[in-house]
């Protein structure tokens, strides 16, 4: 008996949309990139229900003849590309002549369309991939798209979209990140009926300030024309960086791409210039000659391939290199400095850092370090407003930041400790108050703090019971999870990095400690050990001046 069968056209239909419409936030790209492509001056989205129970977008664009409206929905049929060799020079966002019937396979799709020029709007509307009706309608111009009952004839699919809070977050994200494409035209953005958004055209740099909530000030942008490619880079410098990249955004002729190659190239050239401080916000803009790019590599036009791969690298090392001219001197060196400074890396890490930790809580400072007669390879001249230190070595000054430093060291003992400590029981319980936004959030991210060994109730819209955590944390952890559960910045999978950066910047040495002498050197010790360029929120922990920087300044030769 045979095995292999064709597949019925409705399930080839349904395993194609879902390709393609992989949740809410889908539904709107593709339908904001047909507005783009129709030459929009304004675009208008409106969400409800986080995007199943309604999504609606108009756009003042062409729009479409009857015609064209009554088989738009229909697979495979577009404006885009008439023949073959269009496939390689694609200048439009759309092209596949999938999307709207993606669309129409998972949903109630209304779509009115009118062409300024035409006297009379038509509708249409199809209910998971059948025709209704197509008749006159009523619109000035342009397209009106509304998507209802999303995946309701897929209810396995359905059942794992996330809340609608969160499912409008993802919307929002890939809204703001097309808005960027097209900064001189009007957006704006209703969610749940709330506007979110509003933005009546402008400057790239102004837009991206607008979404990203960062001033200008720390953003620095170039322009590169290098044959055949053209570059254009606003990026934060390294003074605002982040431990993500969510505020980062990629075009790449126009269009908004999540590539993972592509991405990679960039880290590494960023890599560079940022050092381990982590990334910077802002917009890597690429232009290149259609005949030189793929872009019919995934099914949702995330991706794209480079004819030249090593050509579009050296072209953007050599655009950031434009951006950094000075490369990072400011950070790590007096201003007088004539020399540009490459970033040294954080080394890795051997020391067995027990005695440190006990040096805060347990141990007299004299049992632990401190011995009259040990000499070391520096020489430390005195502490500056009771927060840095000023340390002779090697005939450099260095100044050194002590709650920066002290913080460094404790966050590499708790890494390693994390590892090999196990859970315990809170004899009392602690209750984390938490907001209802933050406990909406918290079972998302349950799931990463019980694999780093926290246990974790929830109570019904009262807060949160912490009953167990690892044993390298006392009861003073609760207070880093309550502030750092009603933050939404981070990626869920970051809790365990963050965790331990904010407990210990809580354990640390504070700006306006006095440091006695033996906790002073067994600091610096470990500073000079360790070979640590940043804290782990990636400031930098010194500066340093030379013997000739000083004597030039002060005219000694």
């Amino acid at each position: 008996m045979p095995q292999i069968i064709f597949l019925p056209e409705e399930i080839k239909s349904k395993i194609a949309a879902g390709e393609i419409i992989e949740r809410p936030a889908s539904v709107v790209k593709e339908l904001i990139e047909n507005a783009l492509d129709a030459k929009a001056t304004f675009i208008k989205i409106e969400v409800k229900g986080g995007g199943l129970k309604e999504i609606s977008v108009y756009d003042d664009g062409e729009g479409m003849e009857a015609e064209d409206l009554r088989i738009c929905y229909k697979p495979h049929t577009t404006s885009k590309i008439k023949k073959l060799s269009d496939l390689f020079r694609i200048t439009t966002l759309g092209f596949r002549g999938e999307a709207l019937s993606s669309i129409a396979q998972v949903s109630k799709l209304t779509i009115v369309s009118k062409k300024a020029e035409e006297l009379l709007a038509y509708e249409i509307q199809v209910e998971y991939g059948k025709e209704n009706f197509f008749k006159p309608s009523v619109l000035s111009k342009g397209t009106l798209v509304k998507v209802k009952d999303l995946f309701g004839n897929l209810p396995a699919r359905k059942a794992f979209i996330k809340n609608p809070k969160t499912e409008n977050l993802k919307t929002l994200e890939i809204i703001k990140g097309l808005s960027l494409t097209k900064p001189e035209i009007k957006w704006e953005v209703f969610l749940e009926d709330r506007k979110v958004l509003s933005w009546e055209g402008g400057t790239l740099k102004t837009l991206l300030t607008k979404i990203t909530g960062i001033e200008e000030e720390p953003f620095r942008e170039v322009y590169q024309e290098i044959p055949p490619y053209e570059i254009h880079l606003i990026l934060t410098s390294t003074s605002k960086t982040f431990s993500h990249t969510r505020f980062l955004y990629t075009l790449v002729n126009g269009r908004l791409i999540k590539d993972e190659r592509f991405q990679k190239m960039l880290f590494s050239i960023f890599k560079v210039f940022y050092g381990n401080l982590g990334f910077p916000a802002g917009i890597i803009k690429v232009k290149v000659p259609p005949h030189l790019i793929d872009v019919n590599v995934h099914p949702a036009k995330w991706e794209v391939r480079f004819k030249d791969e090593k050509k579009i690298y050296q072209a953007l090392e050599t655009s950031v290199e434009e951006l950094f001219l000075s490369k990072k001197k400011y950070f790590y060196s007096s201003s007088v400095r004539k020399e540009n400074l490459q970033i040294k890396e954080d080394l890795s890490l051997d020391t067995n850092f027990s005695t440190f930790r006990s040096f805060y809580r347990e141990k007299p400072l004299e049992s632990l370090f401190y011995s009259p007669v040990k000499t070391y390879l520096f020489k430390y001249l005195g502490q500056f407003l009771d927060t840095y230190l000023l340390v002779e070595h090697e005939k450099e000054l260095y100044l050194i930041d002590q709650h920066a430093l002290s913080e460094r060291i404790l966050f590499e003992e708790l890494k390693e400790k994390l590892l090999k400590t196990p859970s315990q029981e809170f004899l009392i319980p602690l209750l984390l108050k938490l907001s209802e936004r933050a406990l909406e959030t918290l079972e998302e991210k349950r799931s990463y703090l019980e694999e780093m060994g926290f246990e974790i109730d929830i109570l019904d819209g009262k807060g949160a019971i912490l009953r167990k955590a690892p044993a390298i944390f006392k009861e003073d952890i609760g207070e880093v999870l309550e502030k750092l559960l009603e933050e939404n910045f981070f990626n869920p999978q970051d809790l365990n990095s963050e965790i331990l950066k904010r407990y210990a910047c809580l354990l640390a040495r504070k700006k306006g400690d006095h440091l006695s002498e033996e906790e002073i050197n067994f600091l610096l010790e470990k500073f000079f050990k360790l070979k640590a360029e940043t804290c782990p929120h990636g400031r930098p922990l010194y500066f340093k001046i030379s013997a000739s920087e000083i004597e030039s300044k002060l005219r000694r030769r």
